[in-house]
């Protein structure tokens, strides 16, 4: 989407003054690059929280005032993130989490399988994903299989995907973008294949969404699955299912929710006020393209999509400071070595210091990272490196600063040199 005025650049001191945190005295002395681990709140997302805990913290859809008030709050959070996305409310779960949404899918999905179909799933996944799926397989008799990435790269082929489809794959699940190597995986492509087959396609969009934000129609994935305490919001995990899949799912809900398409596979509701303040998300995202942009009639959805191609536009920036620095270093990057085709989240192994030890030297240099296996325990074996240890993520967001990136910078040459 093209801006229609001239500001063509993230106003960081804006973006930044939207988030409690670099309000505080803490924040003038840390730099944090463990984003892909979970991002600060936004204070609009804050402000609804809090209003709900301080005001309405009571049961909602009851016959009070007080309680009312609560179930609206819900309700416009719901539709917040709904319009957000640009997709029904009706097609929307909202969970506690990413990986109990795809538990809760898997099992949803084990009356649609029957011993000698198959489940295909990225060898480059979370293992939130991959084991969801293969404990689905072994329940049901059905045969669990890897879609195995390149041995040296870590990268997804779309020949090995071909390989491994066949008349009896009825699942197919994969990532977006890789939490190890932010590799951005060509998401439609995989669709039309496992569509060729007959197979449904579920895509993790936990280390896609908080870079660029989703376009779940446009991806024609059956489901998608995103997390929104990575994406400045509160823990949840937000599930699309598409609606032809969803009537096809044994339902997860109480027996009385059977036919309310929002509470299909709602096996267990998650936290009244996370879901109220999901509306700050809204607040957050409009006000920060109503500064940057003259489109005020735009949908919410394009509102969030311009200002995301903003944050993603700064974001590589910064990774293409990082990626440039390590290259000069003693280190071997897992993935691309340059922004290209890629999101703003780095892992590397170094030859002097293992992963753990790094984080904590930059830790005491007041420089936030995170070093292990981060759940791609299988990728990481395929590509020889001690899951033990594992690698050192720094990953992005959008209010990190170019003279915070070169604080970082600065400590890995003097700790790795």
């Amino acid at each position: 989407m093209t801006p229609e005025n001239d500001q063509q650049a993230l106003d960081l001191d804006f973006v930044r003054h939207q988030f409690p945190f670099f309000e505080t005295e803490l924040s003038k002395h840390w730099a944090f690059f463990d984003n892909a681990g979970g991002t600060f709140p936004c204070g609009a997302v804050v402000d609804r929280l809090t209003r709900f805990y301080r005001e309405n913290k009571v049961q909602p859809y009851t016959h009070n005032a007080v309680a009312g008030a609560a179930s609206e709050q819900m309700g416009i959070g719901r539709s917040v993130i709904a319009a957000l996305l640009g997709v029904p409310e009706s097609t929307l779960t909202l969970g506690p989490s990413t990986t109990q949404n795809f538990n809760t899918l898997g099992n949803a999905c084990a009356a649609l399988l029957e011993p000698g179909d198959e489940i295909l799933v990225s060898e480059q996944d979370h293992e939130a994903n991959i084991g969801g799926w293969e404990r689905v397989a072994s329940s049901t008799g059905a045969t669990f299989r890897l879609w195995p990435v390149n041995p040296a790269t870590g990268e997804l082929e779309l020949a090995e995907l071909e390989k491994g489809l066949n008349a009896r794959t009825k699942i197919v699940s994969v990532t977006h973008s890789s939490n190890i190597l932010g590799s951005i995986n060509p998401i439609r492509e995989i669709v039309q294949a496992g569509r060729g087959v007959g197979a449904r396609v579920v895509v993790d969009g936990v280390s896609y969404a908080p870079h660029t934000w989703p376009d779940v129609l446009a991806s024609e994935a059956d489901a998608y699955d995103f997390s929104t305490y990575k994406t400045f919001a509160t823990h949840l995990g937000v599930l699309y299912v598409d609606p032809g899949f969803l009537e096809q799912l044994a339902p997860q809900c109480h027996f009385f929710k059977v036919g309310t398409p929002s509470a299909h596979l709602d096996a267990a509701g998650p936290d009244h006020a996370a879901i109220a303040a999901l509306a700050g998300l809204g607040d957050y995202f409009e006000t920060l393209h109503d500064h940057h942009f003259d489109s005020p009639a735009r949908s919410l959805e394009q509102k969030a999509r311009a200002i995301s191609g903003l944050m993603h536009q700064h974001e590589q920036s910064l990774c293409a400071l990082l990626l440039d620095a390590l290259s000069h270093l003693p280190v071997r990057i897992i993935g691309r070595t340059t922004v290209d085709g890629r999101e703003a989240n780095v892992s590397f192994v170094a030859e002097k210091h293992p992963a753990k030890v790094l984080a904590t030297l930059l830790a005491e240099r007041n420089i936030a990272t995170s070093g292990t296996h981060f759940y791609s325990f299988r990728l990481l074996r395929k590509l020889g490196i001690d899951t033990d240890d594992g690698v050192l993520r720094i990953s992005f967001a959008h209010y990190n600063t170019e003279d915070e990136t070169l604080r970082l910078i600065d400590a890995l040459e003097c700790i790795l040199r």
